[in-house]
């Protein structure tokens, strides 16, 4: 099945846009594998700005927090996850909207 893949970092407001074209459109056996791209898509992306703009890195959050690297990467795991966005459209349902405001149209 082909989804359209969606996913944005979070950091300076980066946020999905369904109107603009999606990252990436690709074939995946069921949504739950699509879905799991996208995260990781959203997470590589966030990582790319580990310890800069002010997204903190496992090292920043053991010094700042006084925690071990352990504590560290989960702090660092909630961090990502309360920004980065992700979601994968199948292709055939977004079809099915469209043609849905085309006969609202009419």
């Amino acid at each position: 099945m082909k989804f359209k893949i969606y996913y944005a970092s979070g950091i300076g407001g980066d946020q999905i846009d369904y109107d603009d074209s999606p990252q990436e459109t690709e074939n995946f056996k069921n949504r739950d594998k699509a879905i799991k791209y996208a995260w990781e898509r959203a997470c590589e992306e966030y990582d790319s700005y580990a310890g800069l703009h002010g997204i903190r890195d496992v090292e920043e959050i053991m010094d700042e927090d006084g925690v071990d690297e352990k504590e560290a990467e989960e702090v660092y795991r909630e961090e990502r996850e309360n920004v980065i966005e992700y979601d994968a459209k199948l292709v055939a349902d977004d079809n099915i909207d469209k043609v849905s405001k085309d006969i609202k149209k009419k």
